[in-house]
């Protein structure tokens, strides 16, 4: 990774933000009307493409991938701002790595270092692959413990929140106490 200004990590890099002095400065060299036409690109690619995803996505609850769901997303990828949208989504800062977050959990300064997270994993992830699933939900149990609580759902794919809702809802039910510790 290119440092930023000093930055030291992932984190520190994205906390800084755009690089650019200017956020919505063209980009260099090839300017906004590139971002644009990758953005096209990426929606005429993707959006023939959009039931076939939603049942990989849902494929535990094919049920999730009704025809309103579709045609919703259809609607969005259709509207005349989406490619920019797609396209403007290349200028952000770096993200923050999820287990750089998770490691951190707590961690602020002038605080006591101690807030929960909770994160749930469906095991049954289709889109990064069950192994994948597997092996973050393991990462993310070892990051912070004590900070972190890892819910692994077996038989939830990649949007556990809908593939499980009720067990997702108990888990958020059953973590909640540990919000006010």
């Amino acid at each position: 990774m290119k440092q930023q200004r000093g930055a030291t990590s992932w984190t520190e890099a994205a906390l800084e933000g755009n690089p650019s002095d200017d956020p919505y400065a063209p980009v260099p060299l090839f300017g906004n009307r590139a971002l644009n036409a990758f953005g096209t690109g990426i929606v005429r690619l993707i959006y023939p493409q959009i039931e076939d995803r939603l049942l990989v996505i849902y494929g535990n609850r094919m049920q999730n991938t009704d025809e309103g769901v579709v045609y919703a997303i259809q609607q969005g990828a259709a509207s005349p701002g989406s490619a920019n949208v797609i396209g403007s989504g290349q200028k952000l800062a770096p993200n923050r790595p999820l287990n750089e977050v998770l490691g951190g959990a707590g961690d602020r300064e002038g605080g006591d270092g101690r807030f929960p997270v909770l994160v749930v994993m469906g095991l049954d992830d289709r889109v990064s692959s069950p192994q994948v699933a597997r092996k973050r939900a393991e990462l993310f149990s070892r990051l912070s413990p004590g900070k972190v609580e890892v819910e692994e759902i077996e038989d939830a794919g990649h949007c556990p929140h809908d593939d499980a809702l009720e067990r997702v809802a108990g888990a958020v039910l059953r973590w909640l106490p540990s919000c006010s510790r």
